[in-house]
C-alpha cells in the first residue's frame, strides 16, 4: 500500500515537470502566446472611418458640368442664344436660344454628391478596414509567442499597412519606443520608394 502511494506521488512529480507544463510557462506574458498585439488605428483614431479627403466631409462637391455656376455656357452660340446672319437672327438649336441654360446635372445648385464617399462625408479606413485596430507582431516576443531569450537571434517584426508588408529587425536592448520609431521610418521610406518608382516626386 505504501509503495503504491509513493509511486503515485512520484508519478505526479514527473508530470508536473513535463514539457507541456514548462511550455505554457514560457509563453509571452503580453500576448499570451499568440505572437500578436492589437493597437488602436492611428489613421482613423479608432473610429473605423476617415473623413473624405475629396469633399472634406461636406458630402457635396462642385459640379463639373457648370463649374459650380448652376448654368451651362453654350459653346455653340457663345452664350448669346443665337447668331445674327445679315438681317436675320437665328436661334441656337443647341441651347434653345437660352445661351446659358440651367445645368441638368446639378439642377442649378452648382453642387453634386461627392463621388468618392457617395455623400457620406467619410469612408471606411483603408488601414484597419473599419476594424478600428491594427494587428502587429508582438513587440515583447517579436511575434514568436515565447518569452524573449537573452542573446537569442530574434526574427524580424512583420507589419502590414497601406504600402504592403514590411519586416523590421529589433536590435538587442532596443526599447519599444525606439522600435516604433524605427518601424514608422521604415514604412515611410518604403512608401517613398514605391511612389518614386511610379514617377511621383517625394520631397
Amino acid at each position: 500500500m505504501k509503495k503504491s502511494i509513493l509511486f503515485s506521488m512520484a508519478l505526479v512529480g514527473l508530470l508536473s515537470m513535463s514539457p507541456a507544463v514548462s511550455f505554457a510557462q514560457d509563453n509571452c506574458d503580453y500576448c499570451k502566446g499568440s505572437g500578436k498585439e492589437y493597437r488602436t488605428c492611428a489613421f482613423c483614431q479608432g473610429e473605423g472611418y476617415r473623413e473624405c479627403d475629396f469633399c472634406l466631409g461636406k458630402k457635396m462637391v462642385r459640379c463639373n458640368d457648370c463649374g459650380g455656376e448652376g448654368k451651362v455656357f453654350c459653346a455653340h452660340c457663345r452664350g448669346k442664344g443665337g447668331v445674327q446672319i445679315k438681317d436675320e437672327w437665328r436661334e441656337c438649336q443647341w441651347c434653345g436660344g437660352q445661351g446659358t441654360p440651367d445645368c441638368e446635372r446639378c439642377k442649378t445648385t452648382g453642387s453634386i454628391v461627392c463621388w468618392k464617399c457617395e455623400g457620406a462625408g467619410k469612408y471606411v479606413c483603408n488601414q484597419c478596414n473599419g476594424s478600428k485596430v491594427n494587428e502587429w507582431s508582438c513587440t515583447h516576443c517579436q511575434g514568436t509567442g515565447k518569452k524573449a531569450q537573452a542573446n537569442a537571434d530574434t526574427p524580424p517584426i512583420s507589419t502590414q499597412g497601406y504600402s504592403g508588408k514590411l519586416d523590421v529587425k529589433r536590435e538587442e536592448g532596443e526599447s519599444d519606443r525606439d522600435l516604433m520609431i524605427k518601424i514608422a521610418k521604415a514604412r515611410l521610406a518604403h512608401r517613398k520608394k514605391q511612389m518614386e518608382a511610379q514617377g511621383i516626386t517625394v520631397k
